[in-house]
C-alpha cells in the first residue's frame, strides 16, 4: 500500500473523531483562525479524498496526473464538507414551548391518573405531541380527552376532562379559547 492510501485512512480516521468528538473542540479555540475553510472537518475530508484518489491512480496514471486528480478530489470533498457544515449550523429550529404555553392545551390521557396520584397525558402542540405527567380531581381513564387548567412545571400539568357541548352550555366556566 503506498503512502496516498495511508494518507486517506489517516485523513478518514481524524474526519470520524472530529465527527463524533465535536464537543471537545473547544479545547483547540485558540487555534481558530475563524475561516470554514480551515475547519478539522474541510481539512480532514480535503487530505482523505486527496488521498485515497491519488493512491488508486498513481500506478494507473503516473504520479503528477495522481496528483493533480487528488488535489481536484480533495477540493471537492473540501467545498462539500464546508457547505454541509454551513447546513447543520444554519439549520432553523422550532421555537420551544414554555410553561406558559402548556395552559390551556388539549390532549389524552395515556396512563390513568385519580386523586393523589400521577398519570401521563398526552397533548397536542403545535411542534408534535407532548407527553408530560399529569394529577386531576377526579379519575380520568385512559383515552379521554382533556384540557390543562394548571401548569406546575413543563413536566407536570393539572388536567380536568373536556366536554365540548358542557363547555358550550355552562356560562360559569370560562372558555379555554
Amino acid at each position: 500500500m503506498n503512502g496516498f492510501l495511508w494518507l486517506g485512512v489517516a485523513s478518514t480516521a481524524v474526519l470520524l473523531a472530529a465527527i463524533l468528538f465535536d464537543g471537545f473542540d473547544e479545547m483547540f479555540d485558540a487555534l481558530d483562525v475563524g475561516s470554514p475553510w480551515l475547519s478539522l472537518p474541510v481539512i480532514a475530508a480535503f487530505l482523505a479524498a486527496f488521498g485515497f484518489v491519488a493512491g488508486a491512480s498513481v500506478d494507473p496514471l503516473g504520479l503528477t496526473v495522481a496528483v493533480v486528480a487528488g488535489v481536484v478530489a480533495g477540493v471537492l470533498f473540501g467545498m462539500g464538507a464546508v457547505r454541509l457544515s454551513a447546513m447543520a449550523m444554519n439549520m432553523p429550529t422550532g421555537v420551544t414551548d414554555a410553561e406558559a404555553d402548556l395552559l390551556a392545551s388539549f390532549g389524552r390521557i395515556v396512563t390513568p391518573t385519580a386523586p393523589g396520584r400521577y398519570g401521563e397525558v398526552l397533548l397536542d402542540r403545535p411542534a408534535g405531541p407532548l407527553k408530560v405527567a399529569c394529577t386531576a380531581d377526579v379519575a380520568i381513564p385512559v383515552g379521554t380527552e382533556v384540557i390543562v387548567v394548571d401548569v406546575r412545571s413543563s413536566t407536570l400539568v393539572e388536567v380536568e376532562p373536556f366536554d365540548p357541548q358542557n363547555q358550550l352550555d355552562d356560562p360559569t366556566r370560562s372558555n379555554p379559547q
